[in-house]
Order: structure tokens, then C-alpha cells, then sequence
């Protein structure tokens, strides 16, 4: 008897699994964004600062990836360096981030969270900083990145603004 009710029970929990997953979707493509949403982002995007030069060079490599790269110039010095890829897994939308110093040159994976008013959110809650970034494309040719989360207790965020550049 225990093992006849141990096996209903382990139908009716999977397949409650199976209505939560149809009704309360978590995954990019039930929300409508593939990877095809950001493909505007291929091309150079510029940003001047009082840090320097900051660059984000994105690739189209095919229909489920975009490469990039992200450095920062000051004085004739690279002083930033990091590799980019937003890959379309399956169902699931990452964006995933590697800096030579930092993690042991390993990409940091960010999940696709939501699509408001034009802003792509990818998170990673589990990272030290940032645990949350945002691109969004308000108008052509301009880029707004913002990275936050929480550092030392606090709510920390940071906004980059680019401008693509015109070859």
C-alpha cells in the first residue's frame, strides 16, 4: 500500500511540475525573446568616460549566438578586458561573461529574466557582483548597460552608455 501511494504521490507532484511550467513559464522562448531579439547588438558601441575608452564589439556567429568583447583604454593601456557571448539554449537565453582576472578566466552565466519596456535582464543572484545586467537599445545606434546588485551590504549600480560606431 505505502508503495501504491508513494507512486500517485510522485504523479500528481510531476505533474503539478507540469502545470506550473506551462502556466508560470521561466524560460525566454514561452516569453516570446530568442536570441534573434538582440541581434541588433552586432556592430562596435563606443563609450567615452573620465575611466577611458570603453568598447563592446558583438558578433552574430549564427542563430543562436552572439560573440563580443569588452575593453576599456586609458592612457594607450588596455585596462579592461572581457569575452561575451549571449547564447540561446535550447528554451533558455544566457548571457555569459569571462575576465582574465577574475573567476580563473572562467565565463560567469547570467539567466534571462524578463523583457520591460525594452531592457533585456539577465541575472545571476549566486555572483558576487554584479548579480544583475540590463541592456536595452532606447533608441538606433545607442546602447545603455547597466550592471548591479548588491556589494559590501549595499545596493550598487553602474550605467554604461555607448554609441555605435559608423564604419
Amino acid at each position: 500500500m505505502k508503495i501504491l501511494f508513494g507512486g500517485i504521490l510522485m504523479i500528481i507532484l510531476a505533474s503539478c511540475s507540469d502545470l506550473q511550467n506551462n502556466f508560470f513559464p521561466n524560460d525566454a522562448v514561452s516569453k516570446g525573446i530568442t536570441i534573434k531579439n538582440l541581434n541588433w547588438l552586432a556592430g562596435t558601441w563606443k563609450s567615452v568616460s573620465n575611466q577611458g575608452i570603453s568598447y563592446e564589439i558583438w558578433k552574430k556567429e549564427n542563430d543562436t549566438l552572439l560573440t563580443g568583447r569588452g575593453f576599456v583604454i586609458s592612457n594607450a593601456d588596455t585596462v579592461f578586458s572581457e569575452r561575451l557571448k549571449l547564447v540561446q539554449r535550447n528554451s533558455e537565453l544566457f548571457y555569459s561573461a569571462a575576465v582574465s582576472d577574475q573567476n580563473k578566466g572562467r565565463p560567469v552565466f547570467f539567466k534571462f529574466m524578463e523583457f520591460d519596456k525594452g531592457e533585456f535582464s539577465f541575472v545571476n543572484k549566486d555572483h558576487d557582483f554584479p548579480q544583475r545586467i540590463i541592456y536595452k537599445n532606447p533608441q538606433p545606434d545607442f546602447l545603455c548597460v547597466r550592471i548591479e546588485g548588491t556589494e559590501n551590504e549595499k545596493l550598487r549600480k553602474v550605467d554604461f552608455n555607448f554609441l555605435k560606431v559608423k564604419n
